[in-house]
């Protein structure tokens, strides 16, 4: 993703530059693609250049921990791959010390930045759909590469880690609270790592909702919200592209409606806005303590699922 989205936002930002860049499976001069200024033989000669301010760090889960510490310990602000962490402990461990250091640390997660997903949050505060019932989410599809780091539970693989963060960042903020009660199911691989995983989530006062994340069914990104007056219902709801700006309301009577919202590139979004928070004209959107009760919020799904249990 990094190549294919982030690398093109930071090159459409004019408030960003990519300075420096290291990767530990391609030697340097095979990195020409990057169009960096200049390129590093290691990660640590990039947190040593005096002319990087932030670090974004697209590495495997398991590796999220360390090099974020070790980036905000050298002075730089750390833009960081989702899921921000493969535990709540790290992604705590991590929050202390970016606040420590001084240092703005942001999840690289894209999806609100985008003019729909803005547009799908002001739905739900100005109270058109009534109050809440039922949540829905999916974000499902084919990982066929047996290699891949996401197959491989030491380095925080499973298709919860991967695609979660998609289906129940948006639960957590329309509920506004954490859930008080969870149900989980997933289908391990020998290895240990969850290929499918299904989940419920009870928030209280007649509010639930249930997700699904896998890495063996077709294609689907499918995010529903249902309340007493209207449920909105958003295809391509995680991975927004320029062109993805509607989504259909249907009302009590039954009547659909599309409503069409902004568009644009989520990606540039994101940058864009860790480059004013940064500069300090903007406030974090979504602070590391949202990542951390998320991430908490999967521990607790992975145990009662089983997943990783000896």
């Amino acid at each position: 993703m990094a190549r294919l989205a982030v690398l093109p936002a930071l090159a459409a930002s004019a408030g960003a530059r990519l300075v420096a860049a290291a990767s530990q499976s391609c030697p340097p001069d095979q990195l020409g693609w990057l169009a960096a200024d200049r390129v590093h033989d290691g990660y640590q000669e990039v947190l040593d250049d005096p002319d990087v301010e932030v670090v974004y760090i697209p590495l495997p889960n398991s590796l999220h921990r360390e090099w974020t510490c070790r980036a905000v310990q050298a002075g730089k602000h750390v833009l960081c791959e989702k899921p921000l962490a493969s535990t709540g402990a790290d992604a705590l461990a991590m929050a202390r010390a970016a606040r420590a250091a001084g240092m703005v640390l942001m999840e690289a997660y894209m999806t609100p930045f985008h003019p729909r997903s803005m547009a799908v949050g002001e739905l739900v505060s100005s109270g058109r759909l009534g109050e809440l019932r039922f949540m829905r989410a999916a974000f499902t599809g084919v990982v066929t590469r047996s290699g891949d780091h996401r197959w491989q539970p030491e380095m925080g693989g499973g298709s919860l880690l991967d695609l979660g963060i998609y289906c129940l960042a948006p639960l957590l903020g329309a509920a506004g609270r954490l859930p008080r009660r969870m149900a989980a199911a997933a289908r391990e691989t020998p290895a240990g790592v969850d290929a499918s995983f299904a989940g419920w989530v009870d928030f209280g006062d007649g509010l639930a909702g249930s997700f699904e994340c896998s890495f063996e069914a077709p294609e689907r990104q499918q995010l529903e919200l249902v309340g007493t007056e209207a449920a909105l219902a958003v295809e391509r709801a995680f991975t927004p592209g320029p062109g993805d700006d509607q989504m259909v309301l249907t009302g009590r009577d039954g009547s659909r409606n599309a409503l069409v919202s902004g568009a644009g590139d989520p990606y540039l979004g994101m940058i864009e806005h860790m480059g004013a928070v940064v500069r300090g004209d903007a406030h974090l959107r979504r602070p590391p303590e949202d990542s951390v009760e998320l991430a908490g919020v999967v521990d607790q799904l992975r145990e009662l699922a089983g997943v990783g249990a000896q």
